[in-house]
């Protein structure tokens, strides 16, 4: 194709739309099977059920396909597939197929229609909506003859609920070298993309203490539990509305016996923060107090801390989201773009560099609840908004 990178999607989004309408029966067929099996991020084989339906149809459609295992046995399996264009860009496109759901929901809870034409169903929105539409418009793209980009990467992840302990490896890797990457977590409820999402640590710090009878000689005691105290209080305090930053101990737990004084304690925190540098330096000033305890007779550690960092604006992210939304325009949609505290697997791909854009599959809402709905009627047009976008970013001589 000879047209330019502004005249393709607007080609193209027109056939695009009717094309994923026409499939609309065939999307809900699909999103019936799938949210029919449970896929929970503890049920390595319930996510492996997933990934064998996904790469049959990543088969059907042309994508070279890989199969990673984890060794440990404790995940599902990750899918990367690929497929060549006409172009030069690499395009990456993920999501992941488990849920928080357990064993067992899926058939109390099978997919259905309700009498406002939502979706509803174990992991609907989050995330197997995601996962059927990167195939759906990777099938638009192909029998519209609109491969331009140099390679189509898609990606999907078995443990994204739980943090990514394995896929987040798997993605990472397969996104080295792309030139642009998009992530198919649903779109807001009110139909918005998302171009920043908070970071996040978890941290455990333990607390320990010198036990002693405490009606008979508390003083012979160090409370673990009154430094905990201590350092909840301090935790609290670090948040700063302001800067985006807030810090939550969720879990506080401190002895066992109520005539004993406590000589161990834990909590668990988390903090998320806007930017990198604010999340770093929070972490700094936490580890600061832990080296020092304000109760006599305590010490305090951090026993461990998982990480996961912001998805933070960028002028690429930018620009890549101002293609989304004037090509979003097109096809009749007016999406804003959002920023959001939930972390998604997107952070750790727009931390490494690459421009990145959350929230393209459809909308959705009520996530990791009995109450999780999907809005079909707009699936065909974010189906049509992806293809499109894909095509266009193909296209461009310059992602952004």
């Amino acid at each position: 194709m000879n047209t330019s990178a502004r005249e393709l999607p607007a080609a193209l989004a027109a056939r695009f739309a009717d094309a994923a309408l026409a499939a609309q029966p065939a999307y809900e067929r699909d999103l019936a099977a799938l949210v029919g099996i449970d896929s929970g991020s503890h049920d390595p084989a319930g996510v492996n059920r997933v990934a064998d339906w996904v790469e049959q149809r990543l088969d059907a459609l042309g994508f070279a396909v890989v199969r990673h295992v984890d060794p440990s046995g404790a995940w599902g399996d990750a899918l990367v597939a690929t497929r060549r264009g006409t172009g030069a860009k690499r395009i990456v496109l993920f999501a992941h197929m488990d849920t928080v759901f357990a064993e067992g929901d899926a058939a109390a809870r099978p997919f259905r229609i309700d009498e406002r034409g939502h979706g509803r169903g174990p992991g609907v929105t989050d995330d197997k909506a995601g996962v059927i539409a990167s195939l759906h418009a990777a099938a638009h793209l192909s029998a519209h003859d609109a491969e331009t980009y140099g390679e189509l990467v898609l990606v999907f992840t078995p443990d994204e609920e739980v943090g990514s302990p394995f896929g987040a490896g798997v993605l990472r890797a397969a996104s080295a070298g792309a030139d642009v990457a998009l992530c198919m977590e649903c779109a807001r409820e009110n139909g918005d993309l998302v171009t920043a999402r908070k970071g996040v640590a978890d941290l455990e710090v333990i607390v320990r203490g010198k036990a002693a009878h405490s009606g008979i000689e508390p003083e012979r005691g160090a409370h673990a539990g009154v430094e905990a105290a201590h350092l909840t209080l301090f935790l609290q305090g670090l948040a700063d509305p302001r800067a985006g930053v807030t810090v939550n101990v969720g879990v506080l737990r401190a002895g066992e016996r109520l005539n004993i004084v406590p000589d161990h304690a834990s909590l668990h925190v988390e903090v998320r923060a806007t930017a990198a540098a604010d999340l770093d330096a929070t972490l700094a000033r936490i580890r600061a107090r832990v080296a020092a305890p304000e109760t006599a007779g305590t010490s305090v550690e951090i026993a461990s801390i998982e990480h996961c960092p912001p998805m933070e604006e960028s002028p690429a992210g930018a620009a890549l989201a101002a293609r989304a939304v004037a090509i979003a325009g097109e096809l009749g949609l007016a999406p804003g773009l959002a920023r959001t505290g939930g972390v998604s697997d997107a952070n750790r791909i727009a931390a490494r560099g690459v421009p990145t854009l959350d929230g393209l599959g459809p909308v959705g809402g009520g996530d990791h609840s009995e109450t999780e709905w999907l809005d079909l009627a707009s699936v065909p047009q974010r189906i049509a908004l992806l293809a499109a976008l894909i095509a266009d970013l193909g296209a461009a001589s310059e992602i952004v």
